[in-house]
């Protein structure tokens, strides 16, 4: 979406009359304007390039053809940030709210399980496996939904004692089930549940693909499980650990979002770069602009990527030294692929014609997803990998092509690159279509147009470092800088809910509104004036 662009200000200006800056309009940067904008701040919303919403954008893919580069599906886009911004009197709806997802396996074979994961263990199973996996799944889910508070970042470095005094109490209310479940779970690799659990088979195997996917920790490693309790902490439309497919793809929430800042009255500024953030007796006092101008404002909420909203806009003069190596080590040699692909007309094959309307997933081998982690993290492009697929049209049908049809998929693990070569891509793009083989066996006869979409074209399109598009580190370390980067500045009115900010892989909007109410917070802790 275009926001209108900034009028250019001479050299030297200076503005005033402002309460807060947000610098940086993705979603978690348009959720932040909005909280403080609908709470009576004059507020206003710097944006570097001409569109906003961050990765998440509409782009031609073909003369005709628009695909959405971001997510393709939502999993825990925070449901107090749609009722508390009121998103759905802004535009959000639905076109499928649960969606089933259909397993593909290595030997051909299929398993369809029930977008509602209270029921998933309605299953073409025998009575054995069904009811180990409806036991698994009921704790799964109830651990998760007790952690969830643990999966959004602290606040400040005022919240940093109350915030853990919160989470040490609720542990410590905690019943003697979810003690037990917690104890059991809280350090073990997915690998080491599951073996413990099941036996070899598809329950195993889907369930390690879907704990594996878009994750940083491979399945034998510890913590991995934790990874598969975020992705169930999520709800989505009211039903804990769904998928959903908002009408118009996931740029229809980015579109919510900027109703929802425009009616909180939020100036929206476009090609406005911001230079650095001006520091005065330890607090924020403003931002200069990139071309010599400057905005005056007590609070700056910054939604970049960390190493620009604290090396390069504050300095390392400023910032801690242990903060700062956190910020340039290296956090992830993993990434995943975008990839959306025009077909010639519908897929043939009766696998896929029966559910076109369904998230469809090749679950490779358990042992094989170990294996393309090690291969990733050396460098080298698995030749087995995770794939999710939908076909957009079928979702939502005022969006199907005519004559063509849109497939969009996300591969997982794949080595990162800062620069990848064509060969590269192309040997990337060919490892992914040779798994949707697994999914649609007719693809490679009816494939038009190849779209692939790596961390560095997203960094392209949005002037981040392409680190920002890396996969999650490992929770323990998502956690850890996390907490560092919306706690660290020690600078007062600074508050940061950049990609860092988050825990857990999708569109969330979780950091956005916490690094406002932490604003708000201190504003009325100060009287209205800071």
């Amino acid at each position: 979406m275009t926001a209108k662009p900034a009028e250019v200000q001479s050299a030297g200006r200076i503005e005033g009359g402002i309460d807060a800056i947000v610098i940086g309009a993705s979603a978690d940067g348009l959720a932040a304007a909005a909280y403080l904008g609908k709470a009576g701040l004059r507020t206003l919303l710097l944006e570097e390039s001409a569109e906003i919403g961050g990765p998440v954008r509409a782009r031609d893919i073909a003369p005709g053809i628009t695909g959405i580069d971001g997510e393709h599906l939502l999993r825990i886009l925070d449901p107090d940030v749609i009722n508390e911004l009121d998103l759905y009197r802004f535009g959000v709806k639905y076109a499928a709210r649960r969606l089933d997802t259909v397993y593909y396996f290595d030997d051909g074979e299929t398993l369809q399980l029930d977008g509602d994961l209270q029921h998933a263990a309605d299953l073409m199973l025998d009575d054995d496996t069904r009811d180990q996996f409806g036991a698994f799944m009921g704790d799964a889910l109830e651990l998760s939904a007790f952690l969830r508070p643990a999966f959004a970042p602290l606040r400040s470095v005022s919240d940093e004692n109350a915030t853990k005094q919160a989470l040490d109490k609720a542990l410590g209310q905690a019943s003697p089930e979810i003690s037990a479940l917690i104890s059991r779970y809280a350090l073990a690799s997915i690998e080491d549940v599951l073996n413990a659990k099941f036996e070899d088979g598809p329950v195993k195997t889907l369930l390690t693909s879907e704990a594996a996917f878009l994750s940083g920790a491979a399945p034998h490693e510890a913590f991995s499980f934790m990874s598969f309790l975020r992705s169930l902490a999520g709800e989505m439309a009211g039903l804990q650990g769904a998928l959903s497919y908002p009408e118009g793809g996931a740029v229809s929430i980015i579109n919510a979002l900027r109703r929802a800042v425009q009616a909180a009255k939020v100036e929206i500024r476009a090609a406005a770069r911001v230079k650095s953030i001006l520091i005065e007796w330890d607090r924020a006092a403003g931002v200069v602009l990139e071309n010599g101008g400057q905005v005056r404002a007590p609070i700056i909420v910054n939604a970049l990527d960390a190493q620009r909203a604290f090396l390069d806009m504050i300095g390392p003069d400023i910032i801690d030294i242990e903060f700062q190596r956190m910020l340039t080590a290296p956090r992830s040699h993993l990434a995943s692929a975008r990839v959306q692909i025009t077909l010639k007309g519908a897929a043939t094959n009766d696998a896929t014609k029966e559910n076109p309307g369904r998230r469809l997933v090749y679950a490779p081998p358990p042992e094989d997803v170990r294996r393309a982690f090690i291969d990733a993290r050396a460098g080298r492009v698995p030749q087995n990998l995770i794939v999710e697929a939908i076909f957009p049209g079928a979702l939502d049908t005022e969006t199907a092509l005519d004559g063509d049809v849109l497939l969009s998929a996300v591969a997982h693990p794949l080595p990162f690159d800062e620069a990848p070569d064509r060969r590269r891509r192309n040997e990337i793009s060919a490892v992914i279509l040779a798994m949707l083989e697994k999914i649609a066996p007719d693809i490679g006869d009816q494939v038009d147009i190849v779209d692939l979409r790596l961390p560095c074209d997203l960094a392209r399109a949005t002037g981040a470092s392409s680190a920002a598009y890396a996969a999650k580190p490992a929770m323990m370390q998502q956690w850890a800088l996390a907490n560092i980067s919306t706690s660290a500045s020690d600078i007062g009115g600074v508050y940061f809910c950049g990609p860092e900010a988050q825990i857990g892989a999708g569109l969330s909007c979780t950091a956005g509104k916490n690094a406002a109410k932490a604003a708000l917070r201190e504003f009325k802790k100060r009287g209205g004036a800071l």
